[in-house]
C-alpha cells in the first residue's frame, strides 16, 4: 500500500470516526418527550384547626425545626434556600451537621437523624430532598424512638419511607414539597403548607372524578409508589397497622410497566384489596409512548396510566376510589397529613378528603 494511500484511508478513518461521535453527543442531547396525569386538577381548599390529641405536634412561632437531609444529597442551595424559607415563616431552623456535604456516609446521614429525633429543643424535622436510600437508613432507626420523639418529619418521595415508620410509632407526619417549598412552589400550595406546619388542616374538594363511588374513612398512608413498595414486609411497613387505612400513591420518571409491576406486587400482598379507599394522584414525567408495555397482551393499548389502572387493578374492587389529585412530583402537590384519620367521599362528579382526627 503506498503512502498516498494509506494517508487517504487514515483520513476518511478519523472522519468517520468524529462523525460518529458528534452524532453519539447530538444523541445524548435529545430530550425524551414525557407526558404527565393528574397536574391540572380543579381544587378548592378550606381549612379547619386541627383539634385532636396530637395537636401539640404543631408548630409554633419561633419553634426550632431540624433541618437534615436522610435520603439522597442536595445542593447548598437547596439547603440554603430550606432555612431562609423557615426563618421567613417565623421558625428557627437547625442545619443538621451532614445535611449538606460533597460526600457523606451511612453513618453521618444516620448520626443526623438520630441527633433530630434525640435533641429535645427540636420540635419538627425537616428534609431538604428525598431521592433515594432513606429504606436503608430507616433500617438503623428503631420505631420505639420515633415514638418516644414524638415529633413530625416533613417531606415526599423517597421520605415515604419516614411517614410509613412515623404512621407506625403511631407518630403524625406531614407529605409536603422539601425545599421547593421556597423555591418554585406555586402560591396556594405553598399556602397550605404553611398552614398545615401550624395545625390549620386542609379540606380539599376535586371537581374531578373518573374513579368509583362511595365513601370511607381510615388511617392515610402511602406516598410514592415505588419507595412505598420497598417498606413491604419491613419493621416499618404502615400496611400493617391493625386499622383501616385509605391509600394514596404517585410517582415520577416510571413508564408504564413499572407502575404494572409496583402495583401488581401490592395487589400480591393483598394491600389495595385491604384498603378502604384509594387516592391515585400524579404521574409525573412519563415517556409519551408510556413505555413498551402498552396492554397489546391485556386486551388492547391502555389510553393513560389512569386507564391501565382501572382495567388491572381497581375494576373488581369495591372501595370508593379517586384518581388525579394534585399531590406528588409535579408543579402542584398539595401537603397531607399522614398517619392521621380521614374521610374520604367520592361522588359522580368530585371528591371530597377530610380529616378527622380523634379527640382523645
Amino acid at each position: 500500500m503506498g503512502i498516498k494511500n494509506f494517508k487517504k484511508i487514515a483520513f476518511f478513518s478519523l472522519l468517520l470516526i468524529s462523525t460518529f461521535l458528534f452524532v453519539s453527543c447530538e444523541k445524548k442531547e435529545v430530550e425524551i418527550e414525557t407526558i404527565s396525569e393528574g397536574t391540572e386538577t380543579d381544587i378548592s381548599v378550606e381549612y379547619e384547626d386541627y383539634v385532636g390529641k396530637n395537636k401539640n405536634l404543631f408548630l409554633e412561632q419561633g419553634d426550632k425545626i431540624a433541618v437534615i437531609s436522610p435520603s439522597a444529597t442536595p445542593s447548598r442551595e437547596q439547603v440554603d434556600k430550606t432555612i431562609e424559607g423557615l426563618k421567613n415563616l417565623g421558625y428557627e431552623p437547625v442545619e443538621g451537621k451532614f445535611a449538606y456535604g460533597e460526600v457523606r456516609t451511612k453513618a453521618e446521614i444516620i448520626e443526623d437523624l438520630l441527633w433530630a429525633l434525640n435533641d429535645p429543643s427540636i420540635k419538627a424535622i425537616f428534609s431538604v430532598r428525598g431521592g433515594y436510600g432513606a429504606s436503608e437508613i430507616m433500617e438503623e432507626i428503631p420505631i420505639e424512638l420515633i415514638k418516644n420523639s414524638n415529633k413530625m418529619i416533613i417531606g415526599y418521595s423517597d421520605i415515604t419511607v419516614y411517614h410509613s415508620a412515623w404512621t407506625m410509632a403511631n407518630v403524625l407526619s406531614i407529605h409536603s414539597s422539601m425545599s421547593s417549598t421556597f423555591i418554585d412552589l406555586p402560591k396556594e400550595c405553598a399556602e397550605a403548607t404553611a398552614k398545615i406546619f401550624k395545625g390549620q388542616i386542609p379540606i380539599y374538594n376535586c371537581n374531578e372524578n373518573n374513579g368509583k363511588t362511595g365513601e370511607a374513612t381510615g388511617v392515610l398512608i402511602g406516598g410514592n409508589l415505588s419507595t412505598f413498595t420497598s417498606v413491604i414486609g419491613t419493621k416499618f411497613d404502615s400496611t400493617k397497622i391493625n386499622k383501616p387505612y385509605i391509600l394514596f400513591l404517585e410517582d415520577v420518571g416510571e413508564d408504564l410497566e413499572h407502575i404494572h409491576r409496583y402495583l401488581t406486587i401490592l395487589k400480591h400482598q393483598n394491600i389495595l384489596k385491604n384498603a378502604k379507599g384509594i387516592i391515585f394522584g400524579e404521574w409525573v414525567d412519563l415517556p409519551a409512548d408510556l413505555g413498551d408495555y402498552l396492554g397489546k397482551s391485556r386486551g388492547g393499548k391502555y389510553a393513560s396510566i389512569v386507564d391501565m389502572i382501572k382495567r388491572e387493578f381497581t375494576n373488581e374492587l369495591d372501595i370508593p376510589i379517586a384518581f388525579n389529585f394534585p399531590a406528588g412530583h409535579g408543579s402542584t402537590n398539595y401537603p397531607l397529613l399522614m398517619g392521621e384519620m380521614v374521610n374520604l367521599k367520592v361522588q359522580d362528579s368530585n371528591y371530597n378528603l377530610k380529616y378527622l382526627a380523634p379527640i382523645s
